[in-house]
């Protein structure tokens, strides 16, 4: 494989078919994820080996001076034919991967076949590509979350020439056998497909670097001069370009993670170091010494453990929903520390008993406080248990849901396409029986 670095602002040379003029030519495009392997969730990107196969109609006269007479019958025929120097000399959409990290392996190939739909004559380009790609990873419901995987096509000419589309004929799909990861995430079946513009930006080009070298080496008073046609410059530029865009298709497919190990070693564990904070209460009130102890050492416990679990993620702006509920049975452990301060405090001002019994006004309150603090815990338990139910596993299943649509609409589009077949071969005759007749 060839390495190559996809770049927008590469040099290439582009002919344009004159049979488009000022039209753009809609490409269709179609991506197959071959493999996916680890999704690095602290650094925010993924591996991935994907094929990419995209077509555009062409002219057969644009194609005979590059073939051979065989090809030209074989294309004619509908078989498919490989034009091995197409982009050299030939137009071609110059295709890149946008959200690609690194160096990318590539290999493209071209070929052409005319369609059996409509007879048009159209050029593929396929691209197998291996690398490295970034990916905004939403953390908000984490560990119940759903990651997107992305690849980004886009091409190097502007909207008005190439217009990017999702091949209608075929579906983009994902190879779920060959996923590295299947310990940690659960690949969907089904991709979706994104169409979207990019505004083409200003930058300075090499004839602005030699007037800018030339400016330095004159008198204030010119440089001056040069800086003001610089700017007139720039600004006829941008009103030239200010509608031009560049046509983007993203292709996404979709990974959830597996959540069973953060549930019983993250929210299991905080739980339970949480609920051992109630059993301070079982400790006599006047013991604020050894109650307010105790619950200092639950409460470094929760904080180390905190910082273990976020050591495994990328630093965000925002919490997820186990730094939600960590930070929440933090604040059960600091309201149980102050509880036991000001129980004491009263105990301390009020008697003069270093002991109090059971029967007395204090230890009711304290009682009060615990059954407080326990109803307030089940409740803030019980509307956490709805919100995971209603929002992250309610979009697993709506996940789950699209994966079945997906595979109804392949097993549509194989029938549709088998039975367009059967009507072909099978011949417009009806077969009449032979008799036998006598004469008379």
């Amino acid at each position: 494989m060839s390495v190559s670095n996809n770049a927008p602002g590469a040099n290439q040379k582009t002919l344009e078919p004159q049979r488009h003029g000022d039209t753009s030519v809609k490409v269709n495009v179609r991506l197959i994820f071959l493999r996916i392997g680890e999704i690095d969730t602290l650094n925010e990107k993924y591996q991935a080996q994907a094929s990419i196969k995209a077509c555009w109609p062409v002219d057969f006269n644009e194609l005979s001076s590059c073939l051979s007479h065989d090809d030209q019958k074989r294309l004619i025929d509908g078989k498919s034919v490989s034009l091995p120097n197409y982009a050299q000399s030939n137009w071609h959409p110059q295709l890149f991967i946008e959200n690609v990290m690194g160096e990318l392996k590539e290999q493209i190939r071209y070929s052409a076949k005319k369609s059996k739909q409509d007879n048009q004559i159209y050029v593929f380009e396929n691209r197998d590509i291996k690398g490295s790609f970034w990916e905004k990873l939403e953390l908000n419901h984490f560990p119940s979350d759903v990651q997107d995987l992305s690849i980004s096509v886009g091409s190097m000419l502007f909207s008005d020439k190439v217009l990017l589309a999702p091949d209608s004929k075929h579906l983009s799909g994902v190879n779920r056998e060959a996923f590295v990861d299947q310990q940690e995430w659960s690949l969907y079946e089904h991709v979706d497909t994104q169409q979207r513009f990019v505004t083409e930006f200003l930058f300075g080009d090499d004839d602005d670097e030699d007037d800018d070298d030339n400016a330095e080496e004159e008198d204030d008073g010119n440089i001056h001069t040069s800086v003001e046609h610089h700017v007139d410059n720039q600004l006829k530029n941008t009103d030239d370009t200010d509608d031009r865009k560049r046509s983007i298709l993203t292709v996404t497919c979709h990974a959830a993670r597996r959540s069973h190990y953060f549930y019983w070693n993250g929210y299991c564990l905080i739980l339970l170091i949480t609920m051992v904070s109630f059993c301070i209460f079982s400790i006599p009130p006047h013991f604020t010494g050894n109650r307010i102890q105790i619950v200092c050492t639950l409460l470094l416990t929760s904080i180390t453990f905190r910082w273990t679990v976020n050591r495994s993620l990328p630093t965000i702006s925002y919490l997820t929903s186990m730094d939600k509920y960590a930070i929440v049975c933090i604040f059960n452990l600091v309201a149980h520390a102050v509880w036991h301060a000001v129980i004491g405090f009263l105990i301390f001002i009020n008697t003069t008993s270093p002991t109090i019994v059971s029967t007395s006004w204090f230890a009711k309150l304290d009682q009060a406080a615990f059954c407080i603090a326990i109803g307030v815990f089940f409740i803030l338990h019980f509307i956490f248990i709805i919100w995971l139910f209603l929002v992250p596993l309610k979009h697993r299943k709506h996940m789950a849901d699209k994966d079945v649509q997906y595979s109804l609409d392949k097993k549509n589009r194989r029938k549709c396409k088998s039975d367009k077949t059967q009507k072909k071969t099978s011949s417009g005759y009806t077969a009449v029986p032979v008799v036998n007749i006598e004469p008379i």
